[in-house]
């Protein structure tokens, strides 16, 4: 019995372990004892040896980064590296970091308890040492469990059963064996594929059938690799700014936005392009599109007709229970083309399930099939189950277990509350079932890394998610998954194949870019989250938004859209444009027509939204956003058409003129023209004039509180309502809210301040309260208010102090703060459903006061 005392104990030795021992040991100089199950080091690739087991990310990309010299000088054969040669690589990282000598191989952890008195982990291994360490790293990894069988019988069984990830290092003789195998995942393809023309007959036993491309596995010739280490760095970067933690094209296009022809090229592409491209590269809507993905799925299985001879066995084969990509996308090498092989025989084992195994082989509720050796090819009980089994106790005797009662949870996939110093490397709910998992978790110890390191620089023993942040994660891992069509999939990323194991999200379904920013900038603000010797911080802003805004905010860092800041104005429009794609279809009952109003010099366009429902009706007068120099008509139908039908109002949405080619006050005194052309024409659309309303979003918001008051001081005409969503009230306010969210999402202050500028010109005018109308004078005397703001938006403190200015100033105000959204939420209704919620709000704020009982009252006071 041995008893050590050190920094950090890291348990695992596959990617995860490895790295951590090198960051932490060579390059923090941190003391570490490893611990390994396996008597030697390369994890899910030392356990898992069953015939055709081999890596669907390309080898090159399946590899560690952080050394260019190890990329450089390990030269992989083929272009996706088979189990002997990917445990072979982790072999030669082993040895060329030295890092066997921190390893105790051959030993388990049966123990983790944390000591509060002492403040460190008491480390029990299977051999009767105690390791006490300050911090525990659980790199065992999410595949280090497999799923036990739970077909009874086993042991009455005469030939032999074996699980694919429990398979002799020396291998099963096949030849000329009857052989079952249960499961056609992942592992279960590569296994049918391969041992096909090996053995006498193959049953293989079925119960979901699934979505499998082409893995286009080829020898990896010299140019190739020639041409991988001179883009290394390029390929690094592209990777980790990837969906996938790859450098795949990146899908830019909805596929709803192709004919099926142009489609059937794209899938024809990306179909045979190998890894997971067909998924990640083809079009950017498959995993929350459900029409969309039917294209998809559709495409697939029509290949798989093609390539199967008999059309009913063609038909089992092709999945119809589940959306392409729900369940992880598997790749082949000829397993179709297998099944036309006399000696494979498929059973359909939902249909007949399997009952138990027998003596002589399989009974199902139908037929009792003998063979020689079984194969279960069912799966891992994914997540921290490794770590679920160690008996981990923390803070106030609390077990591990107990905590993940109702899910494994672990904030940024990384801490849990009431575990101080525990890290998991790519643990529940990181990003890992959309990450390339050797990125991954090169970033996740790289953060774990840096947080040691920023503990002992200030002083800190200890630290610990809160409580706080790790629901809140939670909620937004739930949030996100909900955006997509992940949770209408039996599957492991749900936690459904374990019997038992509660449902819920494992992983973070934002892609690679987005968990990336996500963990930066919780590291950028001082580990926002985290608790220092009970010194809570509170929740970054990523992490407080709604879990769909976060959702569409990775659909625009996978697609590569640039920051609007950094685009050209060109651009920057084309971009907000873009953004139409993100709305529901209008509603249906409105009718739309065109109409033209005076301006000085010309005309400008008006749209009208005309609910059916019997007139004269109130008016609103709607302003779209853009920042003044961006925006249109068309960005703003579903918006306009969803409020003329839900507050029964004719709604006017005005084109106006558009910085920079259209500076101040340009805009503003096209949006005075529109309301007088209302207030005398409207009647002849069957608009009633005396009950008119202005609003608008953003820059439409600014303007729209601007014409109330040059309305008010101008002559009129008398409006009803002003609604100001998320407006800019004040070019020059220095508020809480613009240094928070400096950096958006979405409107940034240095977006925001180009903006301002191509719209004000003269910086003077920054002042004038036709620009900044919270430097008004006067506020009294406008129309009841409606102001509506974002949690997580610049703009939201001037917003809200403008209506408590105008509350003060005698104005009925109703202000709405909406927790969770950010600026432009409003128009984004088909990417985030809570638009509705905004757009209620505004329908029930102006329902009384455009009805025509308030008009007559108004008028009686006249």
């Amino acid at each position: 019995m041995t008893n050590k005392d050190v920094d950090a104990v890291i348990v695992g030795a596959g990617f995860s372990g490895l790295y951590a021992t090198h960051r932490l040991r060579n390059l923090q100089g941190l003391s570490v004892q490893c611990f390994e199950a396996g008597d030697g080091p390369g994890g899910v690739w030392y356990w898992n040896r069953y015939p055709g087991a081999r890596c669907d990310f390309e080898s090159i990309f399946y590899s560690y980064t952080f050394d260019a010299d190890l990329q450089r000088e390990w030269r992989w054969t083929e272009r996706f590296a088979k189990q002997s040669e990917i445990l072979a690589y982790l072999q030669h990282v082993t040895d060329r970091f030295d890092l066997r000598r921190s390893y105790r191989f051959s030993t388990r952890v049966t123990s983790a308890v944390w000591d509060d008195d002492a403040q460190r982990w008491k480390v029990a291994t299977d051999d009767g040492s105690v390791t006490t360490a300050r911090f525990f790293i659980n790199a065992a990894g999410g595949f280090s469990v497999f799923k036990k069988n739970d077909f009874p019988g086993q042991e009455d069984f005469h030939g032999a059963v074996v699980h694919t990830s429990q398979w002799p290092a020396d291998g099963i003789d096949l030849a000329g064996k009857r052989v079952a195998v249960i499961g056609t995942g992942s592992t279960g393809i590569q296994v049918i594929q391969t041992i096909a023309e090996q053995v006498a007959e193959l049953t293989v036993f079925q119960r979901t059938a699934n979505f499998a491309c082409p893995l286009g596995n080829r020898p990896l010739t010299d140019e190739d690799f020639a041409q991988a280490v001179a883009d290394f760095s390029r390929n690094r970067q592209e990777s980790r700014n990837s969906i996938a933690g790859a450098p795949y094209p990146r899908a830019v296009r909805s596929a709803l936005m192709d004919t099926p022809e142009e489609r059937r090229k794209v899938y024809d592409q990306y179909y045979n392009g190998g890894g997971f491209r067909m998924l990640t590269s083809s079009y950017y809507d498959l995993i929350f599109n459900p029409v969309a993905n039917a294209t998809a799925a559709d495409y697939i299985r029509e290949r798989i007709r093609e390539r199967v001879h008999d059309p009913k066995l063609a038909e089992l084969l092709c999945p119809n229970d589940h959306p392409y990509g729900t369940k992880r996308a598997t790749f082949e090498t000829k397993y179709y083309e297998a099944f036309n092989l006399p000696h494979v025989h498929l059973v359909d084992a939902r249909t007949t399930p399997i009952v138990r195994i027998t003596e002589k082989g399989i009974s199902t509720t139908d037929h009792e099939y003998e063979f020689d050796v079984i194969v279960l090819a069912t799966g891992f009980d994914v997540g921290a189950g490794a770590l679920a089994r160690m008996g981990v106790i923390g803070r106030g005797d609390r077990k591990l277990t107990d905590h993940w009662a109702h899910g494994q949870r672990a904030y940024l996939g990384m801490a849990t509350h009431g575990f101080p110093n525990l890290f998991h490397i790519n643990g529940p709910q990181s990003a890992a079932a959309l990450f390339n998992n050797p990125i991954a978790i090169e970033d996740s110890v790289d953060f774990v890394g840096n947080l040691i390191g920023y503990l002992d620089s200030h002083g800190h023993t200890t630290t610990e998610v809160t409580d706080l942040a790790e629901d809140r994660y939670n909620e937004l891992v739930r949030e996100v998954a909900d955006a997509t069509l992940f949770p209408t999939a039996t599957t492991w990323y749900m936690g459904d194949n374990i019997p038992g194991k509660p449902r819920t999200p494992l992983s973070l379904f934002t892609g690679a870019p987005m968990y990336r920013a996500i963990c930066a900038e919780v590291e950028t603000t001082g580990y926002a989250g985290f608790s220092f010797d009970g010194e809570n911080r509170p929740p970054s802003s990523l992490i407080k938004l709604d879990g769909s805004a976060v959702f569409f905010l990775a659909g625009l860092q996978n697609m590569g859209v640039k920051p609007l800041e950094e685009c050209s104005l060109e651009e920057a429009r084309a971009t907000m444009e873009s953004f139409k794609m993100m709305q529901l279809p209008p509603p249906g009952d409105v009718s739309v027509v065109d109409t033209q109003y005076p301006i000085e010099g010309g005309y400008r366009t008006a749209r009208l939204y005309r609910p059916s429902v019997d007139g004269p009706l109130p008016v609103v007068v709607f302003l779209h956003g853009g920042g003044w120099i961006g925006g249109s008509l068309d960005s703003f139908d579903e918006p306009c058409a969803t409020l003329a039908s839900r507050t029964g109002a004719l709604v006017v949405s005005p084109d106006y003129r558009l910085a920079p080619e259209h500076p101040f006050p340009a805009a503003t005194d096209d949006t005075v023209a529109v309301l007088r052309w209302a207030a005398d024409h409207i009647a002849e659309f069957g608009g009633d004039p005396d009950r008119i309303a202005v609003g608008g979003e953003s820059a439409g918001a600014n303007l729209a509180a601007v014409a109330a008051l040059r309305l008010r001081d101008e002559g009129g005409p008398s409006l009803r309502a002003q609604v100001l969503v998320t407006p800019p009230t004040d070019f020059l306010a220095d508020t809480e809210s613009r240094k928070a969210f400096a950096h958006g999402p979405i409107l940034s202050m240095e977006l925001a301040m180009q903006m301002g500028f191509q719209y004000l010109g003269d910086p003077a005018n920054t002042l004038s309260p036709l620009a900044s109308p919270a430097r008004s004078n006067e506020l009294s005397g406008l129309p009841p208010a409606l102001v509506v703001t974002m949690e997580i938006d610049p703009t939201r403190d001037e917003a809200e102090d403008y209506a408590r200015a105008l509350s003060a100033a005698g104005v009925p105000t109703v202000c709405r703060r909406f927790e969770g959204l950010f600026h432009t939420a409003f128009s984004l209704s088909g990417a985030i459903p809570r638009a509705a919620d905004i757009q209620e709000a505004i329908a029930d704020f102006l329902k009384p006061l455009l009805s025509t009982e308030t008009a007559t009252a108004a008028a009686a006071v006249r």
